[in-house]
């Protein structure tokens, strides 16, 4: 059923595109404004969880304003992600989780795994297809200094990763590259520590520093060639765990210091903030929001200001940005590496 569904989805969105008409693909809804973390590269790692605490709880939409938007967001795509801050904060995550299943949407959850534990997960498995676990480093100390948070955290992490595999539930891990952990790619640490802990598909990307901070934790250019040249060895020679990430993203970094792009597709993607607002064209216009609590996807998508991202440059190394905005055979090459993947590990 979801197969059928996803196909005339891409009908619509094919035919909308050679009248040159945009519409989003993939639906990601944020779904809280606190994290418990304090990550030095994100917005949510604001230290004053006091204050976060306070804005979520006024500005956050209800229980059924979620489900509103999300019914009005769903026909034009063909998958959800769900995150945050950290949408396992919420007490009605599962309910919200649920609905979206309703809706015939494939969900992702990206989570930091440190509440999982609070959750019935024979339920959780049933409302999710993936949890996508934000870890950053497989070593303790690394991944404590990158997320603000004390060892105990860190442990409780990686239970709740072997409470994910006792339970079923399929997911992957995702890790932001910085000048704190990036020995451990170097090295191919990260890898071996990954492959005994059963997890068999990774991402990783590099971090995009931000604009309202005057410190920036990206590696500098010689440290990222060297990830970059290591990480390319290892997809060339294991197959697992699986980068999701393909070669030509890094082989770019390498080449030019940065990833390339001829349009930049962040229009793929229907980004709703906790407040129900959509920010045309992205993030960084943030003046130009329009709240789907008020207006619907198509009135949204018609602003002109989309034009505005057309030929933007100014994300360098991220990795959601780049893949969105590569072309149909960049695509294709990326999923017939996963099945070639598949048929070596089942026949090899």
């Amino acid at each position: 059923m979801n197969a059928i569904r996803t196909i005339k989805v891409l009908g619509r969105w094919s035919l909308n595109r050679l009248q040159g008409k945009r519409m989003p693909l993939i639906a990601v809804f944020s779904m809280t404004h606190y994290c418990n973390y304090y990550c030095a590269m994100c917005p949510f790692g604001d230290p004053d969880k006091d204050a976060q605490m306070r804005l979520a709880m006024h500005r956050d939409l209800s229980t059924e304003q979620w489900m509103h938007i999300m019914s009005k967001v769903a026909p034009y795509v063909i998958w959800s992600i769900v995150e945050g801050g950290e949408p396992t904060s919420r007490k009605d995550i599962l309910e919200l989780l649920e609905h979206l299943k309703g809706l015939g949407l494939p969900v992702t959850m990206i989570t930091n795994g440190s509440l999982l534990h609070t959750l019935d997960l024979d339920r959780l498995k049933h409302c999710v297809d993936y949890i996508c676990l934000s870890i950053d480093s497989l070593r303790q100390e690394s991944y404590c200094k990158i997320r603000g948070v004390k060892p105990e955290i860190f442990k409780r992490v990686m239970s709740n990763l072997m409470l994910l595999k006792d339970h079923n539930i399929k997911h992957y891990i995702n890790s932001v590259i910085t000048k704190w952990n990036a020995e451990e790619f170097i090295t191919q640490e990260y890898f071996d520590i990954a492959k005994n802990l059963g997890i068999k598909t990774v991402s990783m990307t590099f971090v995009e520093d931000r604009a309202d901070v005057n410190y920036s934790l990206l590696p500098d250019r010689s440290t990222m060639v060297k990830v970059c040249n290591s990480i390319l060895d290892y997809m060339e020679r294991y197959d697992e765990p699986f980068i999701l990430i393909p070669p030509l993203y890094w082989e770019q970094i390498i080449e030019y210091g940065r990833v390339l792009f001829d349009e930049c597709g962040v229009w793929k993607s229907i980004f709703v903030n906790a407040d129900g607002t959509v920010m045309v064209p992205c993030w960084k216009y943030k003046d130009n929001a329009y709240n789907l609590l008020e207006h619907d996807v198509e009135y949204v998508w018609s602003r002109e200001e989309w034009a505005e991202v057309k030929h933007c440059r100014e994300c360098d190394v991220l990795a959601c940005i780049w893949y969105s905005s590569q072309s149909p055979t960049v695509l294709a090459n990326g999923y017939m590496r996963g099945i070639r993947m598949l048929i070596r590990k089942h026949l090899g």
